[in-house]
């Protein structure tokens, strides 16, 4: 069985009607359609979807579960805030998976299909922006390398604990890189140190170049969220 992140991961068109509401639901908030803080009704939504009230209740119940919505007493819904604090815990998680995943990877070995297209996807020539009209197909592609790596430990679990953290970061990621476009020069050069790691069989560097290429990502990610007026701009009270 192969796990892959929501992003990426084929959706059946013929789903029940509350599959449906809960899945582009999900997506807008993950895309920032609907962002933190935003507020709305459960008839809001139904009329948007154009669906009945009953499937649009029973997503957002489950968006409530998966921590993305808060229900407000008398006044519909909220997006969940995103906190520098949830950003750091899952930036520190998806280091620990991954690198393990990564050296599991090399010491297993990828099948020549799939080595092939992780070093497909490793290459960027958009050296200098994150953002910008390629996004969607860039992160996609980035979501899509990760996914090889996590499926190729041959660990299940892992596999599927890894892309349960790629799901519950994109969010985040997506803001950060709003709220910061641009890409450092050695984030190429990081991914591909795990590309060679990985097809020469070696753990050892593998993990490292998982651990560098991770590193970076929770710099980029915290030092974006850091310095959003919303975290400069907060007053800073006595304990």
């Amino acid at each position: 069985m192969r796990y892959e992140p929501d992003l990426i991961r084929a959706h059946p068109a013929d789903g029940s009607l509350m599959e449906n509401a809960y899945r582009r639901l999900k997506r807008d908030i993950i895309e920032l359609v609907r962002p933190p803080g935003a507020n709305f009704t459960e008839a809001e939504v139904a009329k948007t979807l154009g669906l009945s009230k009953t499937p649009v209740r029973e997503a957002l119940a489950r968006l409530h579960r998966d921590g993305l919505v808060r229900p407000l007493p008398r006044a519909g819904y909220v997006v969940s805030a995103v906190t520098l604090g949830d950003a750091t815990d899952l930036c520190d998680l998806r280091s620990l998976l991954q690198s393990q995943a990564a050296a599991l990877c090399a010491a297993r070995g990828l099948s020549e299909e799939d080595g092939r297209r992780l070093a497909e996807l490793a290459v960027d020539t958009d050296e200098d922006q994150l953002g910008g009209p390629r996004f969607e197909e860039r992160f996609r592609a980035n979501y899509e390398f990760e996914s090889l790596i996590a499926n190729g430990s041959g660990n299940h679990r892992l596999a599927a604990a890894s892309v349960g953290v790629l799901d519950e970061i994109e969010r985040i990621s997506r803001l950060s890189i709003r709220l910061d476009p641009s890409m450092p020069p050695e984030r190429i050069r990081e991914r591909q140190a795990i590309v060679d790691a990985i097809a020469a069989r070696d753990q050892d560097a593998a993990r490292a170049a998982m651990q560098r290429r991770t590193a970076s990502a929770r710099r980029e990610i915290v030092g974006a969220l850091a310095a959003s007026r919303s975290i400069t701009d907060a007053e800073i009270v006595v304990p």
